[in-house]
């Protein structure tokens, strides 16, 4: 049996988030933790305290041995570790026994060692919809051919990546691909819920992703998008475009800040919920609206407001689900211009960007 995870990797592009949240020094961050890389690069930018959290358990075990490996490896080695680079997997078994088990709550070793096979294939790579991606992905590129693909790593903007992808990679067959990988039959049961489901309707979900896909390959540059490099490689190509975290300029600043994130298995509406008001000032809610109902949308936009002070910021991305915010909750203002600008240079494109201002 697989791990019970289902992202080996954070989809959003903290780059995006920290724009759209306004982060500051020492900020204090309530985020969902999912694969952890968000708010571990964060703290490799800025200093500030974050409380990641997550309903699951097998998330918060995932963000804890990233969090360690980048902590007591050099960057690069770390990596490899995690599995954004390619290293035999007896060395990623050697690496685990040698400097991380130690490190590890008796708990959590006994997860890893219980699936040791994730950590041979690099934790990240054991993601239920990471593994989705890669049959997705492998069909793509036996259509397009690696060469092709190759191509929009020797461009030199983002002008001729669009070119390159028109030219060499859009086509009628990919097309039908993408009907069928993301035909809501298949896709519901790796990146949507029922409730998205039923209430779908008006958004042509595989031609969405089709377009998005078109923005992933050509709105920024592909040597520095390592969400791209992964998803076609298995791996990144380039070190420039490592995550923040596991970036070598960023380290000595990963390595000051690391100390202020507490992972914790909980729900973030419970954690608001329970929080004084304004403990936090910065919110990061994933897609966390493509899951829930419009009533516990409401109830979490009243939390919100109730629990941040003037001035706190939030972030709300959506693929499915675009809960809009009660008039009655004029204190919050989302701010949809805003959300279309960062969507523009967003290395991981394909959810709908709404920032949210508490007045």
């Amino acid at each position: 049996m697989g791990v019970k995870y289902y992202y080996g990797i954070s989809q959003e592009d903290v780059l995006t988030e920290f724009r759209a949240l306004d982060i500051s020094l020492n900020d204090s961050l309530l985020c969902i933790a999912s694969g952890g890389d968000l708010p571990l690069n964060i703290l490799a930018l800025q200093d500030l305290d974050i409380l990641a959290v997550d309903k699951s358990p097998d998330q918060i075990k995932l963000c804890r041995i990233k969090q360690i490996a980048a902590t007591l490896l050099d960057p690069i080695k770390a990596a490899s570790f995690i599995g954004y680079m390619n290293i035999p997997h007896q060395e990623r078994r050697r690496i685990f026994r040698q400097n991380i088990r130690k490190s590890l709550s008796e708990e959590d070793c006994l997860f890893w060692e219980k699936y040791s096979y994730a950590i041979q294939k690099g934790v990240i790579n054991a993601g239920k919809f990471e593994q989705y991606l890669r049959t997705v992905s492998d069909i793509v590129c036996s259509i397009i051919g690696k060469k092709d693909i190759y191509r929009l790593f020797e461009c030199d903007s983002v002008e001729d990546q669009k070119a390159v992808f028109d030219q060499r990679i859009k086509s009628t067959l990919i097309k039908v691909i993408f009907k069928i990988a993301f035909h809501p039959i298949v896709y519901k049961y790796v990146g949507i819920n029922r409730v998205a489901q039923s209430k779908e309707g008006s958004r042509n979900i595989p031609d969405f992703f089709f377009q998005q896909f078109r923005n992933f390959c050509c709105n920024t540059l592909t040597r520095k998008n390592y969400f791209l490099q992964y998803i076609f490689f298995r791996k990144v190509l380039f070190e420039e475009a490592l995550p923040e975290y596991l970036q070598p300029e960023n380290h000595e600043t990963f390595l000051k800040n690391v100390s202020r994130v507490e992972f914790s298995n909980a729900s973030l509406e419970d954690v608001l919920s329970g929080s004084e008001r304004g403990q936090f000032n910065k919110i990061h809610l994933s897609n966390i609206s493509d899951w829930m109902s419009e009533e516990k949308m409401n109830d979490l936009f009243k939390n919100i407001r109730d629990k941040t002070c003037p001035g706190a910021r939030a972030i709300l991305r959506y693929i499915h689900l675009d809960h809009s915010i009660s008039e009655t909750l004029q204190e919050l203002k989302a701010d949809y211009a805003f959300g279309e600008i960062l969507a523009i240079t967003d290395r991981f494109p394909f959810y709908s960007i709404v920032p949210i201002l508490r007045q």
